[in-house]
């Protein structure tokens, strides 16, 4: 079941804005979710600036890496489209209790997230050649504490997680499909041992009568030849 986040109407009311400025009668609505987005329509991700405070010890951090995520669809024949959207949260690596934290996002980066995604609707669903640019998030923070911590990144774990999986899954498939084709050929391999078999049998039994006939003619021949 999806778990609508609280406390994000900004982000609806900033694409509601935007949408308006796009030359379409279709109704679009915008859901920021807490777990897992469903599955179907197009893909989009970006990422912008987030800070972060731990709800435990307030350890306080920033990340360059706060993940968006993105699933758009349009259903063109009732005129509705519809953006299910998320918002990666992160983990404290100070206190390591493993508490996700939802990461504060400026209103002016609101803003520019909100802006690429209608121009991205617009290129996709409206008018291909808009060659209106995205917009760069803004960095307010100078301390970066080094690059993106995936083990403590809620969306880069998951993604890790489910590479895991579609790799076993592969492993399986290929391990499966080598047992078949093995017994394929096995089962080929016999069937051409019974064919060959079957063959030389044929053939055995051909020779024989062939002989008996050619007997039996050199008999008559020879009789014929006694009674002259």
């Amino acid at each position: 079941m999806l778990r609508l986040a609280m406390g994000n109407d900004k982000w609806s009311v900033e694409f509601d804005n935007e949408i308006e400025e796009l030359d379409t009668t279709d109704l679009w609505t915008l859901n920021v979710i807490e777990n897992s987005l469903p599955n179907g329509g197009l893909k989009y991700e970006r990422t912008t600036f987030g800070s972060f405070v731990c709800s435990n010890c307030r350890y306080h951090w920033s990340s360059v890496v706060t993940h968006l995520r993105f699933f758009i669809k349009l259903d063109r024949a009732r005129k509705r489209g519809i953006v299910n959207m998320r918002i990666s949260r992160q983990s404290c690596k100070k206190c390591n209790l493993a508490t996700m934290e939802k990461p504060h996002i400026s209103d002016a980066n609101l803003k520019i997230m909100i802006k690429n995604l209608v121009l991205k609707i617009n290129r996709t669903f409206y008018e291909p050649k808009d060659y209106g640019r995205r917009s760069r998030p803004i960095n307010y923070y100078s301390d970066q504490n080094g690059p993106h911590d995936k083990d403590h990144c809620e969306i880069c774990q998951e993604d890790a997680h489910q590479e895991k999986k579609d790799e076993q899954g592969s492993f399986y498939l290929r391990e499966d499909w080598e047992q078949g084709t093995s017994l394929h050929e096995k089962k080929t391999s016999e069937q051409g041992g019974s064919t060959a078999l079957a063959v030389g049998v044929t053939a055995g039994v051909a020779a024989g009568l062939g002989a008996l006939a050619l007997a039996c003619m050199a008999f008559a021949n020879h009789k014929d030849s006694s009674k002259k």
